[in-house]
């Protein structure tokens, strides 16, 4: 399993499936999601389940103008939705606009 299947699993499957796949490992219960995911990673590379990851520099963080430019392409999602009475639609749209503009402000803080 690839480490982003592993980060997307909730804290409860991925102990589910490191006390099944992987015995070996101590104290599972305990453990925070991503201590348990470098856990199942480093006893799959111990047994050579899985090839060692070169961790590569962290990726870039984005632009404040990348980011105001993807919250105006989802006005514009927001407004078809709107008036299409998509209800769920709207909210996944709201939900993504929230985020992007959370990202900005955090963006100009450190700015």
């Amino acid at each position: 399993m690839e480490r982003a299947d592993l980060e997307k699993m909730t804290i409860i499957k991925l102990r589910e499936y490191a006390l099944e796949k992987h015995p070996g490992i101590q104290g599972v219960s305990g453990m925070k999601k991503e201590d348990l995911v470098e856990a199942i990673i480093a006893e799959e590379m111990k047994f050579g389940l899985r090839p060692k990851e070169v961790k590569g520099a962290a990726p870039a963080p984005p632009k404040v103008g990348d980011l105001k430019a993807k919250v105006r392409a989802l006005k514009g999602d927001r407004d078809k939705a709107l008036a299409g009475k998509d209800g769920a639609g709207l909210k996944t749209i709201r939900t993504k606009m929230k985020r992007l503009k959370r990202q900005i402000r955090k963006l100009k803080q450190v700015s």
